[in-house]
C-alpha cells in the first residue's frame, strides 16, 4: 500500500464506476465543450470541510449521478455526495485538471492543478 495515498472505504469503493478507455475518451472531450459562462470561481487551496461546503453550496443534489474525468483516458462516474465528501481525494495540486458534471449537463465543475475551482451554469454548448 502507498502511503502516500488516500485509502477510501470500501463502501464508497463500490460507488465508483471507472468509465472504459473509450468511454473515458468521450466523457473528457464532452465537459471540454462547457460553455464557460456565468462562471464562480473559488480557491481549492482550503479545509476539506470548507470545500465540501462550497461545493455543496453551488449544488444540493447528493444523490446525483456525475462524471469525473482527468484525462481522454481516465474517468469515472459516482455521486455528487461521495465527490464532495472525498473532494481532496480525487483533486490532487500541482498535478490534476479534473472536470465533473451530473447526467443532466446542467452544470460542470472544473478543478485545476493550482488549486482552483471554478463552477459553471449552463448547459453544454
Amino acid at each position: 500500500m502507498d502511503s502516500r495515498h488516500s485509502v477510501l472505504p470500501a463502501a464508497v469503493l463500490e460507488q465508483l464506476q471507472p468509465l472504459a478507455s473509450e468511454d473515458a475518451d468521450r466523457a473528457f472531450e464532452r465537459a471540454r465543450r462547457f460553455k464557460r459562462a456565468s462562471l464562480l470561481t473559488q480557491s481549492a487551496d482550503v479545509p476539506n470541510e470548507d470545500g465540501r461546503g462550497w461545493l455543496r453550496e453551488r449544488h444540493a443534489g447528493l444523490s446525483d449521478i456525475v462524471t469525473i474525468a482527468w484525462s481522454p483516458e481516465c474517468a469515472l462516474r459516482t455521486t455528487w455526495q461521495v465527490f464532495t465528501d472525498y473532494w481532496s481525494d480525487f483533486c490532487h495540486p500541482s498535478s490534476d485538471d479534473v472536470m465533473v458534471w451530473p447526467d443532466s449537463e446542467r452544470w460542470a465543475l472544473f478543478y485545476d492543478h493550482e488549486e482552483r475551482f471554478e463552477f459553471v451554469q449552463g448547459p453544454l454548448a
